[in-house]
């Protein structure tokens, strides 16, 4: 005999299992969508930084000349082109020909010190191993050029599209959500914006000290390449902590070419230049507005990357500063009841 009870008539019991049934699942559908679609999340994020950069630049604009929105956004994206243009007619063909002059000076360094160390080649060290299937995969990942270029297109007009009407999108992204905790995510993603304002325009500025300051400190040691190898600190600056380290690696090797001493020199340079950023630079720029602990960057630049890949790592400290927001907001202070100081949250 069939069952025809309506579901109203089932028990409690079963109505609640097949609930949780259905949430489980959800979580599921929503982590496989996350992983599938893993790079064009991130590219979307890259475009939201993207118009973060361009409201920071354009509201503070509003605010103290009076002029319209759009005008305000306008000349933001002109001074933007006119600090990368400047630079590059500044900077560029010297920069360039020193990162020619680096790619040739790398190689042979690189051959000097695994000789040192017992390996008969560089290709030796990476046949065959987990480091060379990194290698490789990022090496095809970089080689990409049309999907980078691509990529870069997608973030910059993007970017664009948002930072012209972020209230329609915030408000749009807040439907989403039961309209009792509608308030609170509203509140969350509001912090989140200001919080990755006063990040990404701090760090851009220490990106930019950071590489000046190198390249001077190397330049004055005698280093090679000195300014290529300033423009590369300045632009792994912006994965923190972890990009420092990596910017460093090509100036101990270049500088292994030139003598023991002159390595010292060059460790010394790059130690110097990031105690500078991180004692004075950032705290004179950032202040206490955005702090990170360094265990949790470290460990979100570490997870995301071996997630995602190169774009993990790319963003994936302002990833955690979003995360860092939502926690504090959502779970510590609205469903814990503790005081907690947000980034970004307006006193």
């Amino acid at each position: 005999m069939n069952d025809t009870r309506h579901p109203n008539d089932l028990p409690t019991s079963e109505v609640m299992f097949v609930r949780r049934i259905v949430i489980v699942a959800a979580f599921v559908g929503l982590g496989a969508a996350i992983w599938f679609l893993s790079d064009v999340l991130l590219l979307v994020f890259a475009s939201i930084l993207v118009a973060v950069l361009l409201r920071a630049i354009a509201d503070p604009l509003t605010r103290k000349l009076g002029i319209g929105d759009g005008w305000a956004l306008v000349m933001a994206g002109v001074a933007v082109m006119l600090i990368l243009g400047t630079g590059m007619v500044l900077f560029g063909s010297q920069i360039g020909a020193q990162l020619g002059q680096l790619f040739r000076l790398l190689p042979a360094a690189a051959e000097g010190v695994l000789g040192d160390l017992g390996f008969a080649s560089l290709q030796d060290l990476l046949t065959g191993t987990v480091v060379g299937d990194i290698v490789s995969t990022a090496y095809r990942w970089g080689t990409t050029i049309v999907a980078a270029f691509t990529g870069l297109l997608f973030v910059i007009f993007t970017g664009i599209y948002l930072s012209i009407d972020p209230r329609a999108y915030r408000n749009g992204l807040v439907l989403l959500f039961p309209p009792r905790i509608q308030p609170q995510i509203g509140d969350t993603i509001d912090d989140a914006g200001r919080a990755l304002g006063l990040w990404l325009v701090g760090q851009l500025t220490a990106m930019a000290l950071v590489g000046i300051l190198t390249a001077l400190g190397l330049w004055l040691i005698g280093l090679q390449s000195a300014f290529a190898l300033g423009f590369i600190a300045g632009l792994a600056d912006f994965i923190p902590i972890v990009g420092p380290i990596a910017a460093a690696i090509p100036g101990l090797l270049v500088a292994s070419g030139q003598g023991l001493e002159m390595v010292v020199w060059t460790l010394a340079v790059y130690i110097v230049v990031q105690q500078l950023e991180s004692n004075l630079i950032l705290p004179l720029i950032v202040g206490s507005a955005v702090r990170i602990p360094p265990a949790v960057g470290l460990f979100a630049v570490v997870a995301l990357g071996v997630l995602f890949g190169p774009l993990g790592i790319l963003f994936a400290y302002p990833l955690a500063v979003v995360v860092d927001v939502a926690v504090r907001r959502l779970y510590v202070r609205d469903t814990l009841g503790e005081a907690v100081e947000i980034s970004g949250e307006e006193k």
